[in-house]
């Protein structure tokens, strides 16, 4: 099986986020940064990394995207020794543009022949927290979605994929290649790589591969608009005050209506 990860990194909370500013349309970061990965891009890398376990067929190919802070987010990955780790650089990066993005990211997976059996990515693809890149990424790719994934093993030879609702458990086995965004669980929480490892990552250098598209394609941020805002109607009424007075309204509502 060829598994392919798409991971991204978020800014690293312990340190001050680095000055950022735009150049015609576009991110510009200077100073120092650090990025990390996610809990969710560790979450999908972890899952690879257990099937590979159990099987030796299975190959996986990671694609980091990236940016600030890139070697040190490169060797983090390839201490977990992928079969193979490349940098993916979208040009232009525009990752407030799901649209854009996943289609730089489909072009490039078409225009070199990859067709990965199974494709991880977290369920938040870097720092912007509306998960809108996997929907479209599975959709250019014309690949089946199954999201929120927690766990994943082989079952009797065959793929199986765990997500939870509520007290349910929902096992999926797929028949053909498949997207599945990863969320975080402690059964995917990422292992420590061997000292070694780590070591050896510290000498390694990183191929790089750019995702171009046309200029005219992608949606420059200065012509985003605010979100619109709506009055809400019907029968909705906020509660003010502390939470003393509140609970105070919502008894008497309560006791009004004979409900209390």
């Amino acid at each position: 099986m060829n598994i392919l990860v798409l991971l991204a990194g978020v800014a690293d909370n312990r340190y001050p986020l680095h000055d950022i500013g735009l150049d015609n349309g576009r991110i510009a970061e200077s100073g120092q940064s650090r990025r990390i990965l996610s809990p969710f891009d560790e979450g999908a890398l972890e899952l690879a990394l257990k099937l590979r376990d159990q099987r030796d067929d299975c190959r996986i190919e990671v694609l980091v995207l990236g940016g600030s802070n890139e070697d040190n987010l490169l060797r983090a990955v390839a201490a977990f020794k992928p079969d193979r780790l490349r940098c993916l650089q979208l040009q232009p990066y525009c990752p407030w543009d799901a649209r854009l993005s996943s289609g730089q990211i489909a072009q490039l997976l078409a225009d070199e022949g990859l067709q990965p059996d199974l494709l991880l990515i977290g369920r938040e693809f870097g720092d912007l927290d509306e998960g809108g890149l996997p929907v479209m990424l599975a959709a250019r790719l014309h690949l089946p979605l199954f999201a929120l994934v927690q766990y994943a093993e082989w079952q009797d030879g065959q793929l199986s994929l765990l997500r939870e609702r509520a007290t349910s458990q929902q096992w999926h086995r797929p028949r053909a290649a498949l997207l599945a965004t990863v969320t975080n669980d402690r059964r995917n929480k990422l292992r420590h790589p061997l000292m070694k490892n780590v070591m050896m990552a510290r000498k390694m250098s990183f191929e790089t591969v750019v995702a171009h598209s046309e200029a005219s394609s992608w949606l420059p941020l200065g012509r985003l608009l605010p979100a619109r805002e709506v009055q809400r109607g019907g029968n909705c009424r906020m509660l003010e005050g502390d939470v003393t007075s509140q609970a105070m309204v919502l008894l008497a509502y309560l006791q009004g209506e004979g409900q209390a």
